[in-house]
């Protein structure tokens, strides 16, 4: 018997070509699917990770800060009605002592600074009007109390309909003027402005710097500053002038 011829030798798969395609090869390296769109798709996954981690915590984070701010708002309005009211009942009692004719209209004036307090005081805003009210009633009190001791400046210009503001925010500027610049035996002159002028208060107080007959930490300037600066904080400018002779502020802020 005699072997095949090799010209009737077949290779069982079919003719084996001489050179690979390009094309055959890069879908042997791709096998599997291609890589770039998998990883594409992690990365997506992991930045929507990522992003709402990040905003959970600043959330969280704004959470903290509201309820601090809050925390301290409260902590330094517990420090100033008692420190008003204790100087409004020392303006009282020098009435009393004096047996002034006053005193009874006086009470009265307290009454309605009192009862403002109570009512409205831990309000976050309210009507423009009724703080104004508050500060005619408590400069009216100062003046039945001082008499003629002093020289009181007073003047408000400009319409405070629709405007609110953060109560006892202005107040203790005012009451500093008359806790430092009152003094029967030296020249004591108060000059106090309130102008509205669009969405915007500007208060200016100025007193004559005298040998004070008060005695007093100042906690209540110091924590009007801190109130300003917390629920102002892109809405005011104060301006404060401490010189030998006279002390000067200038307050402006939104309250449209």
């Amino acid at each position: 018997m005699h072997p095949p011829k090799p010209e009737n030798f077949k290779h069982p798969i079919g003719p084996i070509p001489h050179k690979i395609p390009q094309q055959g090869f890069n879908r042997l390296t791709h096998f599997g699917g291609p890589p770039t769109q998998y990883n594409h798709t992690i990365l997506v996954y992991l930045i929507g990770v990522i992003s709402s981690l990040f905003i959970a915590i600043k959330i969280r984070l704004q959470k903290v800060e509201e309820d601090k701010m809050k925390s301290e708002l409260s902590f330094l309005k517990a420090q100033i009605n008692p420190h008003f009211l204790f100087n409004t009942l020392n303006s009282i009692y020098s009435l009393a002592i004096k047996k002034d004719d006053k005193t009874a209209d006086a009470v009265i004036q307290l009454s309605e600074l009192m009862r403002y307090i109570m009512t409205n005081a831990n309000d976050d805003v309210i009507a423009l009007d009724k703080e104004i009210n508050y500060i005619n009633n408590y400069i009216q009190l100062q003046k039945t109390r001082l008499g003629n001791t002093v020289t009181v400046d007073y003047t408000m210009e400009g319409s405070s309909f629709g405007k609110a503001i953060t109560p006892l925010i202005l107040i203790s500027f005012i009451e500093n003027a008359f806790k430092h610049g009152v003094n029967p035996n030296e020249n004591s002159e108060i000059c106090i402005r309130i102008t509205i002028v669009g969405d915007y208060l500007t208060l200016f107080v100025s007193n004559n710097k005298v040998q004070s007959v008060q005695s007093d930490s100042g906690i209540g300037l110091q924590n009007t500053i801190e109130r300003l600066t917390l629920l102002y904080p892109n809405n005011h400018v104060l301006s404060i002038d401490d010189n030998p002779k006279t002390y000067l502020i200038t307050l402006t802020l939104k309250v449209g």
